[in-house]
């Protein structure tokens, strides 16, 4: 370090670690600590804690670069549940979290809100790291046709059982998709909420037998199935 230079202040990481890790250390609370790149970084390099199961990093300011870093940080190795809604990671951080070896046990990733478009869902959907996700938000985007046709085709994702895209701007092609799927065979729940409203869409996706035996499906103008049915 440079003469005069004074080291950096690190002693909120510390005060964060007492008031948001679980007595068994397995659970990790971050959220709503304005978290911006920067801090990332210095998450990344200083928080040296493993065995964490379940990490909250949600209403952040945490963009693609920030969360690259975060990925090969020794507290993300194992994560079972990633809760990272409102931030601002887009598609290069979807992309950078597709490909991070650190996601292999998955099966919880929250991502709604958070600047995804048609890229961002490509890359879920062919990512080798993620075949243990089970659950998967991404309402409250930017998701359109060929976005969702590549989730709903995708043969990576073998125990996905909710998905979430409410809120995206899915039309009558992405539809179309999901009532003819060939991936995601063990889907359970499924929402399309506020998405486009395309007539020819909408028709697929009420006269899918597919569709049909799910046990949740909720989209515009289409009558939820009750659960248990």
């Amino acid at each position: 370090m440079a003469k005069g230079r004074q080291a950096p202040d690190l002693s909120y990481i510390r005060r964060w670690l007492k008031r948001g890790l679980s007595k068994d250390q397995k659970v990790l609370d971050l959220s709503h600590r304005d978290i911006g790149n920067e801090i990332c970084f210095d998450l990344a390099e200083n928080l040296t804690i493993e065995g964490i199961e379940v990490l909250f990093l949600h209403n952040n300011r945490i963009k693609g670069a920030g969360l690259e870093e975060l990925l090969n940080a020794p507290f993300f190795e194992g994560l079972r549940e990633l809760w990272l809604y409102d931030n601002l990671i887009g598609d290069d951080g979807i992309a950078a979290l597709a490909n991070a070896s650190s996601m292999r046990r998955l099966k919880y990733l929250s991502l709604y809100t958070n600047r995804v478009v048609d890229e961002g869902a490509v890359a879920l959907a062919e990512s080798e790291n993620l075949n243990r996700l089970e659950t998967l938000d991404l309402s409250f985007n930017r998701i359109g046709d060929r976005g969702a046709a590549a989730l709903a085709h995708s043969p990576n994702l073998p125990q996905l059982k909710t998905l979430h895209l409410d809120s995206n701007r899915i039309g009558a092609a992405g539809m179309e998709a999901f009532a003819r799927r060939t991936g995601l065979e063990r889907l359970e729940t499924l929402h399309l909420l506020y998405n486009k409203l395309e007539p020819n869409g909408l028709l697929a996706l009420r006269e899918s037998q597919s569709l049909a035996k799910l046990q949740a499906f909720k989209c515009d103008l289409y009558p939820p199935i009750p659960e248990g049915e």
